[in-house]
């Protein structure tokens, strides 16, 4: 069985990433905003992965408490990521995508373009979402990544 991954935020963006994950053969831990982060971390100590998808206003009270075990694990997607989102909590090597399809209530899925990835799990999450036919592109490049966030954020 594969390792697991924790998903903090089950929303429109991440039920995607879950169906995704599931998909690819690993279990999916799903988590709210408001659930403790301490206690699932000790449920949960060594997920392969911990993918942040809540709501732009919820993302800096998540990243304030992701506990320490999790720190080296994490995921993150947002519309209006830049890097100082989350180095200003220490987190220095997320896996970060920035996601270009759009998930309404009620609806599937809708690919834009490639959604580009960068970090050491952006192989886990390509792979995950080609599951489900969803195109990524990953990123070597932290100049070209951070361009590719600016870019998103124009957008």
């Amino acid at each position: 069985m594969k390792q697991p991954v924790v998903i903090i935020g089950v929303g429109e963006m991440g039920s995607v990433f879950a169906r995704a994950f599931l998909k690819a053969g690993h279990p999916v831990y799903p988590l709210g905003r408001q659930d403790d982060l301490e206690q699932a971390a000790n449920s949960t100590p060594a997920p392969e992965l911990v993918l942040i998808a809540v709501a732009e206003n919820d993302l800096a009270a998540v990243l304030q408490a992701i506990p320490e075990q999790w720190r080296n694990k994490l995921g993150l997607l947002q519309n209006e990521l830049l890097p100082e989102d989350w180095k200003q909590y220490k987190l220095n090597n997320p896996t970060v995508i920035s996601v270009w399809f759009e998930k309404k209530p009620g609806q599937d899925y809708k690919i834009l373009i490639p959604s580009p990835v960068y970090g050491p799990k952006a192989n886990l999450l390509k792979q995950a979402l080609a599951t489900l036919d969803i195109p990524v592109d990953i990123i070597t490049d932290e100049h070209e990544f951070l361009r590719q966030l600016v870019i998103k954020n124009l957008y």
